[in-house]
């Protein structure tokens, strides 16, 4: 499906239950698995032995997972019980009927060696056949920067552009995200009310956040 080289497959079934027991989740948490999650398995497994490249960025493997869905939908609490709960970088390949999605994270190994999930960016919904993305890159962190910059569409900016770090990246698009939030919330504040120095002080904040980000 995804054009890798056939030493890279893997194709494992990896019961639902082993998650339940190593991540320690809660009955809540278990219901998620059972009413979103139909199975995964793990198709390939891209590292230095597979595919010839270097280690880089502390990134020793990457790692694909196909996961079929019992609807085409699944919370993020899922994807990320998964993610922290396997220090590598996963590329999930979302299934249901005949489309698929593809969504990774950008994640952080903290000091106590626990992993935290930062953001995901996915693709949207579409059929298998229209899948595209390139695995390129002479190491494990050149190919996971490039995966997650084609996912995330412009958000992080082109696969070409390696002027800033990706971690500092991310943080931009999330710090960007959040001003794109808060300008709406401050537009329909200014739109309701009909008090004339609250819309000029409402619009004062809005050109404000508009203009740190040149939009």
């Amino acid at each position: 499906m995804l054009g890798l080289p056939q030493r890279t497959e893997y194709e494992r079934h990896i019961a639902k239950e082993k998650f339940y027991g190593k991540l320690e989740m809660s009955e809540a948490e278990k219901s998620l698995f059972v009413n979103e999650v139909q199975s995964i398995y793990w198709m390939n497994k891209l590292s230095p032995e597979s595919m010839n490249l270097s280690i880089s960025g502390g990134i020793e493997e990457i790692e694909v997972f196909r996961v079929s869905l019992k609807a085409k939908k699944l919370s993020r609490k899922v994807l990320t019980l998964i993610d922290e709960g396997i220090v590598h970088p996963i590329l999930f390949v979302l299934e249901f009927g005949g489309d698929h999605c593809l969504c990774m994270a950008y994640k952080e190994r903290k000091e106590s060696g626990n992993v935290q999930v930062k953001e995901y960016y996915c693709t949207g919904w579409s059929p298998k056949e229209t899948i595209d993305v390139e695995f390129m890159g002479l190491s494990t962190g050149e190919i996971f920067e490039r995966i997650l910059k084609q996912l995330s569409g412009d958000r992080l900016g082109s696969t070409a552009d390696s002027k800033e770090e990706l971690g500092d990246l991310v943080s931009k698009d999330l710090e960007y995200q959040k001003d794109m939030k808060e300008i709406s919330k401050l537009e329909k504040q200014m739109n309701n009310t009909l008090q004339p120095n609250k819309k000029l002080e409402l619009n004062r904040q809005i050109r404000k956040i508009k203009s740190k980000w040149g939009v």
